[in-house]
């Protein structure tokens, strides 16, 4: 599926070479990539998941510290899970399964399902979840999407504990935020630390896509990675998935594992995926097993105010080659064009460009306006499944 996603992607090693433009660099916006968080703004309804469940149903005082968190511990600690990616083992001529990897997850519906990040699950051969009561079962993998780190399980249990999920967009900086998970393995499963929310919209590129963040000091370490990050009141409003790590260089970068070159963590920058950018994560991985994202089908290069000078063209999005056969090729978008605005909104930046698409899905139609020989011409785009690229 990933390999689905990148099929029209050109890549010109001349970056910085003007004399070169405008087949300098040549970056896809085959719309195939997602955002963890806030780069993919929801274009699924969410699925009113039932927390009916949701135990224990604990009275959650606001007044006290040290009491809040132990209440919100009590009440969200049930329904969150180990992981463990499993890797079979011949051994005296039979076949045993082995640990080769383990993180965090959470029971989000009554009917079994569990979210947690894909890496922690990724080339699993069987994965058995540890449920708070001690038990361990085989779980079922429903589905994964590499692009924002996100997978979905699901275990057949009677009377399952469930967490609420809550409200990303509605949380600010300085509020509270308490993590719960497996930080080194089972031995510390339930781990509870508690922090505040540093920061939101912290951007973590990994591999060709760029995921807005909720950023904590929290403590959180390579084994709470699909754990839950928790609001005050109880409610889920993040998955926590990476941790900010020093090359030991003279500069940082992130690793969804915890570590870099150096194998040094830096303290007190924990990161989460919002809840609001998993919930149509979740939706589609459990409706279908994949991510089915809108794509244009265009490659452009953006231009900036000092190209637009020298080369005598507006700032914006060129046209480096177009689809055959996509959305933007069937509007009468031709390579040469200049992207200005779509649906209204000025884009220069090839993010600005990802951000709207995604606001839309599959089938949408956007207004997009382009600039060709000089005249400005309003074009409309049928937006395509990346799933058929």
């Amino acid at each position: 599926m990933d390999n689905k996603d990148d099929i029209f992607q050109v890549i010109d090693s001349e970056t910085k070479r003007k004399d070169r433009f405008p087949w300098a660099v040549i970056v896809v916006v085959a719309i195939v990539s997602a955002m963890l968080g806030g780069l993919i703004v929801t274009y699924a309804v969410p699925r009113n998941y039932d927390s009916a469940m949701a135990a224990p149903e604990v009275t959650i005082p606001q007044d006290n510290f040290s009491s809040l968190i132990s209440s919100v511990a009590e009440k969200v600690s049930p329904a969150v899970v180990s992981v463990s990616n499993m890797a079979p083992v011949n051994n005296n001529f039979q076949i045993r399964y082995m640990e080769r990897g383990s993180g965090s997850g959470v029971i989000f519906d009554k009917n079994g399902y569990i979210v947690t990040n894909n890496h922690v699950v990724e080339g699993a051969r069987r994965i058995e979840v540890g449920l708070n009561n001690g038990k361990k079962v085989v779980a079922k993998l429903i589905g994964t999407d590499p692009k924002t780190d996100l997978a979905v399980l699901k275990i057949d249990e009677p009377n399952l504990p469930v967490a609420t999920l809550g409200d990303s967009d509605k949380i600010k900086v300085g509020e509270l935020a308490i993590a719960i998970g497996n930080p080194l393995g089972e031995q510390y499963s339930g781990t509870v630390t508690a922090g505040i929310i540093s920061g939101l919209n912290r951007t973590l590129n990994v591999g060709d896509t760029n995921l807005k963040l909720i950023q904590t000091d929290a403590a959180i370490n390579p084994g709470n990675s699909g754990g839950p990050l928790v609001n005050s009141r109880g409610e889920v409003i993040g998955i926590t998935s990476a941790k900010l790590v020093s090359t030991g260089g003279s500069s940082d970068f992130f690793d969804i594992f915890g570590f870099g070159t150096s194998g040094t963590p830096v303290e007190g920058m924990g990161f989460a995926i919002p809840i609001n950018t998993a919930r149509p994560i979740i939706d589609q991985l459990i409706k279908n097993g994949y991510v089915e994202r809108p794509m244009m089908g265009v490659a452009v290069q953006e231009i900036s105010e000092d190209d637009a000078k020298t080369y005598n063209i507006p700032v914006g999005l060129y046209v480096a080659q177009v689809q055959p056969g996509g959305p933007a090729e069937a509007a009468g978008i031709m390579p040469g064009d200049v992207i200005t605005t779509v649906d209204n909104k000025k884009v220069t930046k090839l993010d600005e460009l990802q951000q709207i698409i995604y606001q839309h899905k599959v089938g949408d139609t956007i207004t997009v306006t382009i600039v060709r020989n000089g005249k400005n011409m309003n074009l409309k785009v049928k937006l395509a499944s990346s799933m058929g690229s």
